[in-house]
């Protein structure tokens, strides 16, 4: 439904392709020859085009105001485009619906200046009305419309209680599906980008519980059971059994995932927005010779004591991924072709080979992998592990403490406090500038195949 465009100062944007049916060509010409006459006329929406000074605000309910998926999405951006000045503020509160955000739209969201507005709704608003929800998200355009910024909808993310299309375990989860519905057609009859998180993520988290529920019953089973005693006074009523963890742990809960969910979700946004997944590729030999780069600058290579050593500098960064949360990639192993960061080596001995960056451990893998092309992505520990959790703590400093101040003392119409808060928020942006941009790799492969 989108296309990525790279315009001529390398800036990515998403454009949408849309190829009616005759019927639908019909439809819409009804539906723009209505809209003139209300005399209101909206385009095709313009590409989501990230540039200089964009200020993106994510609002939503709780799982918004986790600064998860939020912050990983904003991790990836920064990285990826560490030549143009990116702000993104995150503005959720728990318990929200439409209507909330609604409420505090002004001093909440409109007050931030935003070139971007993504709504992320659903899991509350399932306890109201269909048609409330879609009311209150078509209002939500409207004003984002007239700020004016570009809207994004994102449906909400299932519930993680072991529910598959079809074969739902709450209502909660069951309702989620045709608000999702609804929102998609919002989207289209409103010409606003759209993202489905639930469809893609409900039978993948709905079987991971499942196999999890299976490996906790049959360990259990395996157990010796102890003998029941008689009971002396009445059992109390049985409570609901708990939900086994999957077989993979999301963390958090079954509403509010922890970061192994969080990422599965960043990724899905991410995908569904067509975010650029090339960071950059390099192949040497062997012997030392640079076949081909893109993306990148080798430099010094060179064979010696035993090694293959070069340095490596790069245009953009990959995905900064937790190592904490690597496990998503046993759920979701495509997430990592966001972040295609790839190095190949040619005419290695079969067999396992040490590689280390900036004189750190970064993995021991086969000739067979580096002739096909590492992605460095992977790469959780040492040098490249340090810079992701440097990303993601100087990027949850800003987007929790630094950020929620601005919100309050927008809230309350402080305009001394807004200013010192907007000065702190500053100052953290200029050291996330300069985290992000690229450094020299200095990386090493011994040339012969360990032993075991």
């Amino acid at each position: 439904m989108f296309d990525t465009v790279v315009t001529s100062d390398n800036r990515c944007s998403l454009s949408m392709n849309i190829s009616p049916s005759p019927s639908k060509r019909f439809a819409l010409t009804l539906a723009l020859v209505s809209s003139a006459l209300s005399g209101i006329v909206f385009a095709a929406p313009a590409p989501l085009q990230l540039k200089d000074n964009d200020v993106w605000v994510m609002a939503g309910d709780s799982i918004t105001a986790q600064r998860l998926h939020s912050n990983f999405i904003e991790a990836y951006y920064r990285t990826r485009f560490p030549h143009m000045r990116l702000h993104f503020r995150n503005s959720g509160i728990g318990g929200n619906r439409t209507s909330s955000i609604l409420a505090r739209f002004d001093y909440d969201v409109a007050a931030w200046k935003p070139t971007i507005v993504s709504i992320e709704l659903g899991m509350n608003d399932v306890g109201g009305s269909e048609e409330d929800y879609i009311r209150g998200m078509k209002e939500l355009i409207t004003k984002i419309r007239a700020i004016p910024a570009q809207p994004v909808l994102i449906s909400s993310s299932p519930v993680d209680d072991g529910s598959l299309m079809g074969d739902w375990r709450s209502p909660r989860c069951e309702k989620i599906h045709p608000f999702t519905e609804a929102l998609q057609k919002l989207a289209e009859q409103e010409n606003v980008l759209f993202v489905d998180q639930y469809h893609p993520l409900i039978d993948v988290w709905g079987n991971n519980r499942r196999k999890g529920a299976e490996a906790a019953a049959a360990k259990a089973a395996s157990q010796p059971q102890p003998p029941v005693a008689a009971p002396v006074i009445p059992p109390a009523p049985p409570k609901a059994p708990p939900i086994p963890p999957g077989l993979v742990p999301l963390g958090g809960d079954p509403v509010h995932p922890g970061a192994v969910g969080q990422y599965m979700m960043a990724a899905t946004i991410l995908k569904s927005l067509h975010a650029p997944e090339a960071v950059s590729s390099a192949a040497l030999s062997a012997e030392g010779k640079v076949a081909s780069t893109k993306g990148c600058k080798i430099t010094d290579a060179a064979v010696k004591d035993g090694k293959l050593t070069f340095t490596r500098l790069d245009e953009t960064g990959p995905w900064p991924i937790l190592p904490a949360a690597r496990s998503m990639l046993e759920l979701m192993p495509s997430a990592l072709s966001l972040s295609e960061y790839e190095l190949k080596i040619t005419g290695l001995a079969d067999g396992l080979h040490r590689v280390s960056i900036n004189g750190q451990p970064a993995g021991e893998v086969s000739a067979r992998d580096l002739a096909a092309g590492w992605n460095l992505s992977g790469v959780f520990d040492g040098a490249l592990g340090e810079r992701s959790a440097a990303v993601a703590g100087l990027i949850s400093k800003l987007q929790s403490g630094l950020n929620n101040n601005w919100r309050a003392a927008s809230k309350a119409k402080d305009a001394e406090k807004l200013e010192v808060a907007q000065r702190e928020i500053a100052e953290a942006e200029e050291d996330l500038q300069k985290l992000v941009q690229p450094i020299a790799l200095n990386i090493e492969i011994e040339l012969a195949p360990l032993v075991r």
